[in-house]
């Protein structure tokens, strides 16, 4: 067995994370440089050890030991990304966008080999760079000389009447909303609700935020994450609307009585 100190020297950017290396050792993952092993696959092995880890456990330790030491070489390869596309955002943020999916779609993580996190992590972002390069061009069409220009979206009189109507229901619905909002929002803890304030009310940045709530800003990302997760939860309760486990009960009830019925 790989004694702890050991460890420590060959995996960098983990000095803040002993429990989660422990936890590791204990699920009987090896630590150290396996013979022939590169730097480069033992560093994607351990994310992937650090995935599983925090897949089957959900333990904020374990997130938090894969964001930071798998962060560096992920934002080396978005920003790489990013840059041929001209996506016009930043890879800091594509970073931020994509541990938030990796923490949403945790339990949907394949261990299938060592490079599982690389892949699985590097397919959501390479997604979230072609989503954000999508939408800073679908305003524009192509002429047939190489020009481009703002596409016409004017309605005509009859559009325009029908566009009225739907602004006044969605102002009722929205008012509705925004009761609803405010109940689930008191809720929440002092914490979760000086961070929506500031970033959703106020408008500061996510610096600004981070230095008046002192936590780092994957944590403000995962703070912000988790308080609009349970805003919309509880929303959904108040609302009536079936919870993902309902609507999995009765996506089975459909597929049985589909069956039962050939």
């Amino acid at each position: 067995m790989v004694t702890l100190p050991e460890s420590l020297s060959l995996i960098r950017r983990l000095p803040l994370h002993v429990p989660a290396l422990r936890r590791l050792e204990a699920r009987g993952v090896d630590l150290a440089l396996r013979s022939g092993e590169r730097p480069e696959d033992f560093e994607a092995r351990i994310e992937t050890a650090l995935m599983v880890a925090f897949r089957d456990g959900g333990g904020a330790g374990d997130f938090e030991a894969l964001y930071d030491y798998a962060r560096g070489s992920l934002l080396v390869w978005i920003a790489s990304l990013a840059a041929g596309r001209r996506a016009g955002i930043e890879a800091t943020d594509l970073l931020q966008d994509t541990f938030v999916n990796v923490y949403r779609y945790a339990s949907g993580f394949k261990d299938q080999g060592p490079r599982s996190f690389r892949v699985w992590s590097r397919t959501i972002a390479g997604n979230l760079v072609r989503r954000a390069h999508f939408e800073r061009n679908r305003s524009t069409q192509d002429l047939p000389e190489g020009l481009q220009e703002p596409t016409d979206r004017r309605a005509g009189p009859s559009q325009e009447l029908v566009e009225i109507e739907d602004r006044r229901v969605v102002a009722r619905a929205w008012m509705l909303l925004l009761a609803r909002y405010a109940a689930a929002y008191e809720n929440l803890s002092a914490r979760d609700q000086r961070a929506l304030t500031l970033i959703e009310v106020d408008g500061r940045s996510y610096q600004e935020a981070c230095k008046e709530l002192r936590v780092g800003l994957s944590n403000l990302k995962m703070i912000l994450f988790r308080a609009r997760r349970r805003i919309r939860a509880a929303i959904a309760l108040d609302l009536g609307s079936p919870s993902a486990q309902e609507r999995s009960a009765r996506a089975v009830g459909t597929v049985r009585s589909v069956r039962r019925a050939g």
